[in-house]
């Protein structure tokens, strides 16, 4: 374990609201991240979450996801 605490934004996604449930997709994805973070440093400090989004579709149309990326110089 280190002594640094190393700050990490969560992302996950659920294809469809009416074949998954959002909330439980969010948590077992949310805790997936912890168990691979937590034991090296990490805490997840926010949360990005998009709900019926395939993916097939880009990042970038992904609203939640969209919001986590970083913005190029116009």
């Amino acid at each position: 374990m280190t002594n640094q605490t190393i700050n990490f934004a969560s992302w996950g996604r659920v294809s469809t609201e009416d074949r998954q449930d959002p909330e439980s997709s969010r948590g077992w994805q949310h805790a997936r991240g912890k168990a691979l973070i937590e034991p090296h440093g990490g805490r997840i400090v926010t949360e990005f979450f998009d709900i019926d989004k395939s993916r097939s579709i880009p990042l970038q149309r992904r609203p939640e996801a969209n919001r986590l990326l970083p913005r190029s110089p116009t």
